[in-house]
This record gives C-alpha cells, structure tokens and sequence, in this order.
C-alpha cells in the first residue's frame, strides 16, 4: 500500500521542534549540561544547568525565512534567554547551516518592534547577538 502525503503550509510545530533538539544538540557540543522541557505550551524549550549553579532557561524561536521573528509571549526575565534560529528559505536543506542568536530576554524588550498586537524582532536589530552561545555557558 502507498501511502501520499499532500502537504499544504509547512507547519510551524516542526520547524520549533527540530529547532529546540539542533540548539539543544549544539549546546551539548561544547560542554553545556542542557535539557529540553516537554508540554504543548510551553515558554521554556530548554534548561541548562550553569557552572555556577545556576538555572538557565532558553525559548528557542525559529523561522525559515529571513522574516521577522514572533515574541508575543517573550517575558523579560533574569537568567532567561531566546535563541533564534534563521534558516534562510533553506529549511529542507540539510547542507545549509542556520544561523542562531542568543539574546538575553531583558534585551528583548528594549529591541522589539510592535506591528498593531504583535511583537517582532527585526533580524537586522538582532545582529549583535549572532553566535552568542558565550552566553549559556556561564
């Protein structure tokens, strides 16, 4: 029996999904003890546990093109991060390494911009914090 699959719009669930495992997965690469975080609604994708004892909690935000990223639900919170992930219209292409940003949350609500009731980041605005996994490694 064969079976088709007729996708329509790409669903957002598995971009985040396999986005939270690949940043959890390069967390892991250098040294960083990390945990994912399971539920349906959830604002923290990932738990590290510091050096230093401390907790760090991560939301990993993805998108496939190069558009600005949704942080409705983003709370500015101490010891808390968003990790964007840019996969430049080339999601499908496992050749093409994304690009990720690490942003404190407290930095998020000094550099969002507001569309009407939505909250975005513009990439141009977040450039600062490319590759910033110095960050998470406290």
């Amino acid at each position: 029996m064969k079976v088709i699959v007729n996708p329509t719009r790409k669903s957002t669930q598995e971009s985040g999904t396999g986005s939270e495992f690949l940043v959890l997965s390069n967390l892991f690469r250098i040294g960083i003890n990390a945990f994912l975080s399971f539920g349906n609604t959830k604002q923290i994708d990932i738990i590290i546990k510091a050096k230093n004892g401390l907790a760090l909690t991560v939301d990993v935000k993805a998108v496939r093109d190069y558009s600005s990223i949704p942080v409705n639900n983003v709370t500015g919170l101490e010891n808390h991060y968003i990790v964007v992930v840019v996969y430049k219209r080339k999601f499908e292409d496992l050749s093409t390494i994304p690009d990720y940003y690490i942003i404190p949350s407290l930095e998020i609500v000094k550099i969002h911009n507001a569309y009407k009731q939505e909250k975005r980041l513009l990439t141009s605005k977040i450039a600062a914090y490319k590759n910033k996994w110095d960050y998470l490694a406290i």
